[in-house]
């Protein structure tokens, strides 16, 4: 699916988010809308796709995926009430848990808007760019009328109709969605794309807005891109200069936003506002979320783009932790430096989160300095007692300065499993060191085998032509640096929302390892958790990962796992 959600961000996102006025056939003070206040779906045929998607959005309403927050929900309709001029009680916001910048504004009155947009506008004039844009699509009638031609060519229709098996895999459910979206801009036309930017610029203007804030977005959004790639020694590719594609170039469009932009300006009585205070007040109490979001999407380049974008206006305590979790997460040569330099910067910023003072304290223990990394870590214990790693920690400064890991050899790990549990067949995404079982069937719980994965492979099948750089296993690992693999392991195959429960230390193939217990969601509408026991063994990693739909079935094979863990012996 990552490789799925990325072709999407290159192709959709940054042109479904916005597009250019193109060749000026449209002045922006020239369109009216056509769909007005308490619009009704007319004709057999737009009410059935409203009913698909009022389906749609149950799903969404009630997804583990969604983002509870009434403050920014509040702030995020006041912008769009702005932007046209009027209350807007029929208009149902959603935001997601998802780190990839997408918004759409579906025909049924629906606005999907995800946390990987809200991380990286600087302002509320870049918000109101974006929204303005997705309200464009809406008013003008775009994304009705592509939704009634995509429903007579495919089979949206029965999809939407069948929302239970759209969420039945892992993530169809959001890939459901995104479809959703993408319709939103993935292939209108250039002339639709420029008629929807026209009408965003004209509503910004009306509203106060600096219309220029709508280049500056999306001259970031392309940034990052071009940063992504030149992270990855690749060449970045505008798909927008093919003659194919349907959105306006990007140089283009970009001299277009910035030329209408300077026109509407010209005719304004006053230049407007970006509202950048009332924007960093909204946000200050989820940033920290969203950048976690980001950072581990593992793609260093463009997370590093985006933490100096942010960082123009002043390097904060947070934004310097999240620098260091870059580097620590690529681990590339002297990003153990670079790492533990950002985390000694964070810590002396006032603002700095207690994860700063954990992660500084565990780059303090990598350099040999264990009486500073106690000071820092029971200051991080100080500030965050009940986290979920205060157990591990606590253990890890009793423990004395140099642990001997290599007591113990071994080749292979085997276990008991009894006939209660079915391996299933090898799979093109499994590593060779993998065996993959299930007590219920793979939908419901799956237990992953790893039999000594060597130093410096990657923990899980490496996927060629995405953007994300999969975690690789290291034997030098703190529990920090394996909490953190496993998670990225997760959000780059897809995973959105995942959160760790407790992490402790084990008894595990008789000698000391972690123990890592989390919720995460798979799909829009499924919640899971997992269990994984690991330990380093002659610089391997051999470990024991539970995965299972929460409640009844993880609740009932948990003691199971547990029986199998138990039963582990290493073999030469």
């Amino acid at each position: 699916m990552a490789a799925a959600r990325k072709l999407w961000l290159s192709g959709a996102l940054l042109c479904a988010c916005m597009a250019s006025p193109g060749q000026a056939a449209v002045l922006p003070t020239d369109l009216e809308p056509k769909v007005g206040a308490n619009y009704q779906p007319s004709g057999p045929e737009e009410r059935d796709i409203w009913q698909s998607l009022d389906r749609v959005e149950e799903a969404i309403r009630t997804s583990p995926q969604r983002l509870i927050a009434p403050e920014l929900d509040a702030y995020t309709r006041r912008v769009v009430e702005r932007l046209i001029g009027r209350p807007a009680p029929d208009l149902r916001i959603y935001l997601m848990c998802d780190a990839m910048p997408n918004a759409a504004m579906l025909p049924s009155g629906m606005m999907i808007v995800n946390t990987g947009l809200l991380a990286r506008v600087r302002n509320e004039a870049q918000l109101a760019a974006v929204l303005g844009h997705e309200a464009g699509h809406y008013f003008r009638r775009h994304s009705l009328d592509l939704y009634r031609d995509t429903r007579r060519n495919s089979a949206l229709a029965s999809a939407a109709a069948s929302p239970i098996n759209a969420f039945s895999d892992n993530y169809g459910g959001w890939n459901f969605i995104n479809h959703a979206i993408r319709m939103s801009g993935f292939r209108f036309s250039r002339d639709l794309e420029s008629e929807a930017d026209a009408y965003g610029l004209m509503l910004m203007a009306r509203a106060g807005y600096p219309p220029r804030a709508a280049s500056e977005i999306w001259g970031q959004l392309v940034d990052e891109r071009r940063a992504s790639a030149a992270a990855r020694h690749k060449h970045y590719l505008d798909g927008t200069s093919s003659a194919l594609s349907t959105h306006p170039p990007t140089e283009n469009r970009t001299i277009n936003l910035a030329d209408t932009a300077n026109y509407l300006a010209g005719k304004a009585d006053l230049p407007g506002s970006d509202d950048r205070g009332e924007w960093e007040a909204v946000i200050r109490p989820y940033q920290a979320m969203l950048l976690h979001e980001q950072v581990y999407l593992n793609d260093p380049g463009a997370s590093l783009y985006l933490l100096e974008t942010l960082a123009k206006d002043g390097w904060t305590g947070l934004l310097r932790f999240n620098e260091g979790e870059v580097y620590r997460l690529r681990n590339a040569n002297g990003d153990d430096l670079k790492a533990a330099t950002a985390y000694a910067a964070a810590i002396a910023l006032a603002d700095a989160p207690p994860e700063a003072w954990r992660a500084h304290g565990y780059a303090l223990l990598k350099a040999g300095n264990k009486s500073e990394a106690n000071k820092v870590l029971n200051r991080y214990l100080a500030m965050k007692p009940d986290a979920p790693d205060a157990a591990m920690i606590r253990f890890t400064l009793t423990q004395p300065v140099s642990a001997d890991e290599t007591l113990m050899v071994g080749s292979d790990m085997t276990v008991n499993a009894g006939s209660s549990w079915k391996r299933l067949p090898a799979s093109v995404s499994q590593t060779r060191w993998e065996d993959v079982w299930t007590r219920n069937g793979p939908q419901l719980d799956r237990t992953t085998l790893v039999r000594g994965l060597p130093d410096g492979k990657a923990i899980i099948f490496r996927e060629t032509n995405s953007d994300q750089q999969v975690p690789v296993f290291h034997a030098d690992m703190t529990a920090q640096d394996l909490m953190s693999m496993v998670e990225v392991s997760y959000r780059v195959n897809g995973v959105t929302v995942f959160n760790f429960d407790s992490v402790e230390p084990v008894d595990f193939l008789g000698g000391l390892g972690v123990r890592l217990r989390y919720n995460y969601t798979s799909g829009i509408g499924i919640a899971k958790r997992g269990s994984c026991v690991m330990s380093v063994v002659d610089k391997k990693l051999y470990a024991m990962k539970l995965e299972s739909v929460a409640g009844h079935y993880f609740d009932t094979v948990a003691p199971e796992f547990d029986q199998l863990i138990a039963s582990a012996r290493l073999t030469e």
